[in-house]
């Protein structure tokens, strides 16, 4: 029997989070890096520079650092000095932590929604397998990629161009809140309860159980699509089910797919691959329009589709601060600061180290604030990612209010335009606190306008 010091276990699944959140893998890298060979795209530019730089300055591609999926596989010959799931967590805590992470798991939301500060507990999947061999995989998931995942009881009567049809359909109406081009695994079997982790599982082998599905699916999905690439890949693991029923689960994972592995084999340690060398990607000078956050006028007449640089003031605030400012309001008590003609950027950045302005710091989706938008016409304008709804868009129309998409994963680019940041109210919020601060440059597209 082979035992298992948790404490070495510990320090894995800390190197893992590391390297799952700072180091782009090969496999995203290599399709992204050749879909933008051919097309030369700006926003592909964009993500293999934020490859490049997390890795350079060593901090975590995207702000959302995630939920951390653990998933096992223990050799039946093989036993733990201790509760592994303790050193499990004990590893996730000393990253989150030690490293400046963000935490983002709370205490139910019906419960008290308070932040445990330590970004546990993590989902842990474990599965046995023969022999003395452990394996551990961990996936940072974001919040944008979770909440538009889904499983699906299908019927087993489904054909396969009923299936594509559907699946196509999902996807292309939710991938743009989940940072395209994103990477979709689906799960096909098992039941309602595990589908979703057979699913997840995908995203660690090269295995595609129907190759010829997937490629129907990618096709669909990707016709028409931004810059032609609103998927970078698709793979399909099938397993068996019931005979009446068909589970489903649509896996969505971000352009920074966060993986990393490693396997306890022979006394070593085995992390998977990193990219070796990183190409020079060179992209022209921005021809963006400058606009400063105090011209209203000029802000107000913004049209869509134009991208600008964005400069001057900016209030941080996004779920529980707009929940706050409801309540609030319900409560005809006065906000703790001036939202008048200010400009709100839907974000909740990684805590910043003793030499950051801020840490890495990217959009959220906006569409979670929609229903909050007429609760305060004061605010001149939005930053966030993804589409809004029709009744949102309608709203930000006709209050002649502008809002601004932000590209998202690209964390460590974005705070580059931070000259400084400071909490300013909701200080209880953790993370999700108030912030006020001062841009330079932010590159923005004008999404929502009264100026068409």
């Amino acid at each position: 029997m082979k035992i298992i010091d948790c404490e070495v276990l510990k320090e894995v699944v800390y190197n893992l989070c590391l390297q799952a959140g700072q180091e782009l893998s090969p496999y995203p890298y290599e399709k992204i890096l050749k879909k933008y060979e051919k097309t030369k795209s700006l926003k592909l530019a964009h993500i293999l520079q934020n490859a490049e730089n997390a890795r350079k300055i060593q901090r975590p591609l995207c702000q959302d650092t995630g939920t951390v999926h653990v998933f096992m596989e223990v050799g039946n010959e093989i036993s733990f000095s201790s509760n592994p799931v303790n050193a499990i967590n004990e590893g996730v805590k000393k990253c989150y932590v030690e490293k400046f992470f963000r935490k983002s798991i709370v205490e139910n939301e019906f419960l008290s929604g308070k932040n445990t500060e330590t970004n546990t507990p993590a989902l842990i999947d474990v599965e046995y397998v023969s022999g003395d061999k452990l394996t551990v995989k961990v996936l940072l998931k974001g919040a944008g990629c979770d909440n538009v995942s889904e499983v699906q009881m299908m019927l087993p009567s489904t054909t396969e161009d009923e299936f594509a049809e559907k699946v196509s359909q999902i996807i292309k109406d939710r991938a743009k809140n989940a940072c395209p081009p994103c990477y979709i695994s689906i799960g096909i079997g098992t039941g309602a309860e595990s589908v979703m982790t057979v699913a997840e599982k995908g995203y660690f082998n090269d295995r595609n159980d129907m190759p010829e599905l997937s490629e129907k699916i990618l096709s669909n999905v990707n016709e028409n699509a931004e810059d032609n690439f609103l998927v970078a890949d698709l793979k399909i693991t099938a397993k068996n089910h019931h005979m009446a029923s068909l589970p489903v689960a649509i896996a969505f994972n971000c352009h920074s797919l966060r993986v990393a592995s490693a396997t306890f084999e022979n006394d070593e340690i085995k992390y998977s691959k990193k990219v070796e060398n990183f190409e020079k990607i060179e992209t022209s000078k921005s021809t963006a329009k400058e606009v400063q956050t105090d011209d209203i006028e000029s802000i107000r007449n913004l049209k869509e589709g134009e991208n600008i640089l964005l400069t001057g003031e900016i209030l941080i605030a996004r779920d529980a601060t707009h929940k706050k400012m409801f309540e609030y309001k319900k409560a005809k008590k006065p906000l703790p600061f001036n939202i008048e003609n200010k400009i709100i950027f839907y974000a909740a950045p990684c805590s910043a180290t003793p030499s950051e302005i801020v840490g890495p710091i990217g959009p959220t989706t906006a569409k979670r604030m929609d229903k909050f938008l007429p609760e305060f016409p004061q605010i001149l304008a939005t930053i966030g990612k993804g589409d809004r709804s029709d009744d949102a868009k309608n709203y930000i129309r006709n209050a002649h209010s502008i809002y601004f998409e932000a590209e998202g994963g690209i964390a460590t680019l974005l705070s580059s335009c931070f000259k400084s940041y400071e909490m300013i109210a909701f200080e209880e919020l953790s993370t999700e606190a108030v912030c006020f601060a001062k841009i330079e440059k932010l590159p923005l597209k004008v999404s929502v306008s009264a100026q068409k």
